[in-house]
């Protein structure tokens, strides 16, 4: 590959990642090959392309070699394997890695509630109300949510997910890892006492 290649594979690349993270999602290796091909940079899979720039293509299996390298090393990239094993590739200052983290997990509600709930029991210290799970980025329907606290319930690797009721009746979620029960009460009614007087 010739640097005016990995140059032009670079710039190509990251503003693929970039792109995908101003609209709020994680960028695929098929994302990034894609936007090759798109740039007339990367032969499309059935080998057609420009004969004449054939000099200045990539072939997919040259570009995936070197795009991993180049992303990894990338100052204002990110990666991480997600739970189907696939790399994702996002920007950090417009994309957190939280943002990230939750993003890939939309497929599996019960491991994407319980990571949140302990994440804020244990980062904040704070238990969550159960809408925050039907809000953006979660979209979780009640249905599916109800679905999942059921699971949880029954399945011992969730023993620490437990939740209080405040006294207007909302339900706040916590773990007792991190948070004791009196102490995730009282913070769940200072909660809701804040939203309801701003």
């Amino acid at each position: 590959m010739t640097t005016e290649d990995k140059a032009r594979l670079t710039e190509a690349a990251v503003e693929a990642v970039l792109q995908a993270s101003r609209e709020g999602r994680l960028a695929t290796r098929e994302d990034l090959l894609e936007a090759l091909v798109a740039g007339g940079i990367l032969h499309q899979a059935q080998g057609q392309g420009n004969s004449g720039n054939a000099r200045q293509t990539l072939t997919e299996a040259d570009a995936a070699a070197a795009m991993a390298g180049i992303l990894a090393e990338h100052p204002r990239l990110a990666s991480f394997e997600g739970l189907s094993g696939q790399t994702f590739y996002h920007c950090p200052d417009l994309l957190s890695r939280t943002y990230a983290r939750i993003l890939d997990r939309k497929g599996s509600p019960l491991l994407l509630m319980a990571e949140e709930i302990r994440a804020n029991s244990r980062d904040y210290p704070r238990p969550v109300p159960v809408e925050l799970f039907e809000a953006p980025p979660f979209d979780l329907t009640p249905e599916e949510i109800e679905h999942t606290l059921r699971v949880m319930a029954a399945d011992p690797k969730y023993h620490d997910i437990s939740f209080t009721p405040t006294s207007t009746g909302t339900v706040y979620l916590f773990s007792t890892l991190h948070l004791d029960r009196g102490y995730a009460a009282f913070l769940a009614q200072r909660d809701e006492a804040l939203a309801m007087n701003p």
